[in-house]
């Protein structure tokens, strides 16, 4: 059985170019280096160095064993880092990006609990409806509501989000509640800036419909923002659920066109960059989160 020690010497003579200078960064005598290396050429039935006087350079075999080498020597060490790690209590600093609303009214709420929880965590929130670029802006992760684009992040799903077209129940008795989408072009219709002007709606017989709100009287790019308005009944607007749903239940306004599904499926995620396992006091937050979103726990699904 090849150990990993076979495969560090390995990389490190081909590396360094030099079965010298491999021996003095790894403490062994250039017998023993020499050695090592012929093992795991014998081990693996192909030569992988062909030695000179000057240098140590790789065969094409050499080559491809090398980039194997470094991914066995990189999960070794991401192994040994996770087994450190689980030993102790998650510590450093999370830099979080977040919806505004989502992020006052839900998260906010809930920091008290994970702060007592992980007390050597500490954090660094953003709340903005902006999407960040996690990596270019240094964030270690973003909550996002939307239906989620071909990525490399890593996603992980928290909780579903509908959208309804509501508006105070004044209105719908003044102006009439629409039948169907296409109904929506006669009425007010305020629209949010950050996406498209045009709703699509789909049934459950798979029909679907496109109606474009123009000369909207109020665009918003913050949904606390329309909220007065809408349930002042001057107008009508898609809103999700989890922003909608508490005045849904207590009738200061009205879903209508229930029949439908107003826009595409929208997921709660949580978004990580790519790359090797995520570190412990990553883990915790992204736990910490299913733990109250999760498997139908969010207040918009069980309400």
């Amino acid at each position: 059985m090849m150990s990993l020690d076979l495969f560090v010497v390995f990389a490190r003579v081909a590396e360094s170019g030099s079965f010298s200078k491999a021996a003095r960064d790894l403490g062994l005598s250039k017998a023993t280096v020499s050695k090592r290396v012929a093992e795991l050429e014998a081990a693996l039935g192909v030569g992988l160095v062909a030695r000179t006087t000057r240098r140590a350079a790789l065969t094409e075999a050499g080559e491809r064993t090398l980039a194997r080498a470094q991914r066995i020597i990189e999960e070794a060490d991401a192994a040994r880092d996770e087994a450190v790690e689980a030993r102790s209590s998650p510590k450093g600093r999370l830099r979080i990006s977040a919806p505004i609303t989502f992020g006052v009214r839900y998260l906010a709420a809930l920091l008290p609990d994970f702060l007592t929880a992980y007390p050597d965590i500490d954090l660094d929130l953003s709340f903005a409806d902006k999407t960040v670029d996690l990596i270019g802006d240094g964030y270690d992760a973003a909550v996002r509501i939307r239906a989620l684009e071909d990525s490399s992040l890593v996603a992980r799903k928290l909780a579903p989000v509908r959208g309804h077209v509501v508006a105070a129940p004044s209105y719908w008795d003044r102006h009439g509640r629409p039948q169907r989408p296409e109904d929506l072009t006669r009425h007010v219709c305020f629209s949010y800036a950050n996406v498209s002007s045009l709703w699509r709606f789909e049934n459950a017989a798979g029909e679907r419909v496109s109606v474009r709100v123009e000369n909207s009287r109020l665009t918003y790019d913050n949904a606390d923002a329309i909220e007065p308005a809408v349930c002042a009944g001057v107008g009508l607007a898609r809103q999700p659920d989890f922003i909608a749903w508490r005045d849904i239940a207590s009738g200061k306004i009205e879903a209508v066109l229930q029949d439908w599904t107003a826009g595409p499926e929208m997921w709660l995620h949580l978004l990580t960059p790519p790359g090797r396992s995520a570190p412990r006091k990553m883990r915790v937050f992204s736990d910490f989160l299913h733990d109250h979103f999760g498997a139908g726990r969010a207040p918009w699904v069980t309400g």
